[in-house]
């Protein structure tokens, strides 16, 4: 067990917080977190923002991070169930969201955020709107079914979240952090309950200049995504098979008989070079980073192992699946461990998840390059 501590109101001191946290039954009252109040992918967050076990917190009032493991029970209940507990009255809650199912986002503008951008989104015609901890901004938007269309429903259907692309230096390292994101699927949203209690409920049925204001909104996401989904469409081509989690032992060894191959060496020592804080601490874009630097010299060594006399039979056996686990093994081994590494997407452990991509990607630019250089 980790020692957490929870967000309570107390904890919270920002300099633009003129909104207290509200009572548990005024903010479940708002209609559409009422609407989402029976799904049973509520819980509350630590002070690192980290979900917790919402089942045991509430039996035995212990702190474990929320694991969603298939394998083991749901940690997650409905909001009524946390709310039932007088003890987490003054207690965050946080949401798990899932566009995909209920077209339900978030948009979560961070305190360092211009007040430009905070005051547009404390006016943005959401359903909900509240003060982040730090001096942020949250909104909760419902996005009606006829504002989704066949440019805009990937954001909803595929994406986990969009991060606002930012600047960057000669180096490509990000010269400062997001402002904002819009979270979609498979991420929480931690509310304070610092909700703006006057604002009205955005209408976009009966009310045109709301709906408007959202479908800008949604137009100017699809514009800032378009270079990043464009090289997810090029990936798309080289989709492998799930990954199985669990490998034999005879072909495990092989793995790591490529691996141990002394043509790794530099791999290695490029897979350390990169760290977090290039990255602006996003924790899942320096993973991403790092697993392509991997895949790409896994690749490159399997073929240099193909055109070895020495090597040509243990290369020959490796598949793309067992490839792409190569990149796992080596990623796990340079990125630290974080809470999210328990977390699975697609039946896959979050950095298999990582490495199966990283391998879809790469080889994805390998074969753009050649069809670019075929035509020079």
């Amino acid at each position: 067990m980790k020692s957490m501590n929870l967000l309570t109101e107390t904890e919270t001191q920002t300099p633009i917080n003129t909104y207290p946290m509200v009572h548990p039954d005024v903010f479940s009252r708002n209609p559409l977190i009422s609407k989402l109040s029976d799904d049973p992918n509520w819980t509350v967050s630590d002070d690192m923002k980290r979900p917790i076990n919402a089942k045991v917190l509430l039996e035995t009032y212990e702190l474990f991070n929320a694991k969603l493991d298939e394998r083991k029970e749901w940690p997650l209940v409905t909001l009524p169930e946390i709310d039932a507990d007088s003890n987490l009255d003054c207690v965050n809650r946080a949401y798990r969201l899932r566009a995909r199912e209920n077209r339900v986002i978030g948009i979560d503008v961070e305190p360092i955020a211009p007040k430009w951008m905070k005051h547009q989104v404390l006016n943005f015609p959401a359903q909900y709107t509240e003060l982040s901890k730090n001096g942020g901004v949250h909104a909760l938007v419902l996005v009606p079914e006829c504002l989704i269309n066949d440019d805009n429903r990937y954001l909803f259907d595929d994406l986990s979240v969009f991060k606002e692309p930012v600047p960057k230096d000669k180096n490509g390292k990000d010269l400062r952090s997001a402002f904002f994101e819009v979270i979609f699927n498979d991420h929480y949203l931690t509310f304070t309950k610092r909700m703006l209690t006057e604002k009205p409920c955005a209408d976009y049925e009966n009310d045109p200049l709301a709906r408007q204001f959202l479908v800008s909104f949604l137009a100017n996401i699809l514009e800032m995504d378009r270079k990043k989904k464009a090289e997810r469409e090029v990936a798309k081509q080289y989709r492998i098979d799930m990954i199985d989690r669990e490998l034999d032992e005879k072909k495990q060894e092989d793995i790591r008989l490529f691996l141990d191959m002394e043509i790794f060496d530099k791999a290695r020592t490029k897979s350390t070079e990169k760290k977090p804080h290039d990255f602006a601490g996003d924790a899942s874009r320096y993973e991403m980073s790092v697993a392509n630097a991997i895949a790409y010299y896994v690749i490159l060594n399997h073929k240099i192992a193909l055109d070895t006399e020495s090597s040509r039979e243990l290369a020959d056996s490796l598949s793309e699946k067992d490839l792409a686990y190569a990149i796992f093994l080596m990623l796990k081994d340079v990125v630290p461990y974080r809470e999210k590494h328990d977390e699975y997407r697609y039946n896959m452990p979050w950095l298999l998840f990582t490495s199966k991509r990283a391998y879809e990607f790469v080889q994805a630019q390998n074969d753009q390059r050649k069809i670019e250089q075929s035509k020079s």
